[in-house]
């Protein structure tokens, strides 16, 4: 064989070899590209039912105004079985519409559980500790809604109702929300690209 034959032997193996290299590199790239795509889909679903949800509580009229209403106009009547036929519905109202506002409070949970699915390492802990304020805010709102069922009495159960909410849990889920939305933002790389 000439020297011709083994540079012809060298090029074709080298040929090969980088092949193999460009393949494994293409295929490493694609699947960060997928899983940066699975992110960006699972995030985005997560911030639009976060979004659909926070709309909705805000645009329910029966939330906002049809408990006050109906009362109001029964207290103006001056008739005192009617007023106290009135606090008794309105409490009844007032239970009902909390236990519907739990209701967001169980959906984020679960969309919380979608998120730790796709979240990296540093996500992660930042959706364990949200889920954990979020459950704790659930547990003490069924506990009050559980011990107001037992009791008819309006100014009894208006307080219980204003015990809920701590104001550093609260605050607390605020910055720990931003510090999600921030991560995720840094996790598909959309503004790095």
């Amino acid at each position: 064989m000439e020297i011709k034959d083994y540079l012809i032997i060298g090029l074709g193996v080298l040929g090969w070899i980088w092949g193999i290299v460009q393949f494994r590199l293409n295929r490493k790239y694609q699947k960060a590209d997928k899983a940066i795509e699975k992110r960006f889909e699972v995030y985005s679903n997560f911030m639009n039912q976060m979004d659909e949800m926070s709309l909705n509580m805000r645009t329910d009229p029966n939330a906002t105004y049809g408990i006050p209403t109906e009362f109001m106009s029964e207290i103006l009547t001056g008739d005192e079985s009617r007023i106290n036929d009135a606090l008794l519905k309105f409490n009844e109202n007032l239970l009902e519409t909390t236990r519907k506002s739990l209701q967001p409070m169980m959906i984020v949970n679960s969309e919380l559980n979608k998120l730790k699915l796709v979240a990296s390492e540093k996500l992660l802990p930042k959706i364990n500790e949200y889920k954990t304020l979020v459950n704790d805010y659930t547990n003490e709102f069924q506990t009050v809604l559980n011990s107001l069922s037992t009791s008819n009495a309006l100014e009894y159960n208006a307080k219980q109702l204003q015990s809920i909410g701590h104001e550093e849990r609260n605050k607390r889920m605020g910055t720990l929300w931003i510090e999600i939305e921030s991560l995720m933002r840094d996790e598909i790389d959309y503004y790095k690209k």
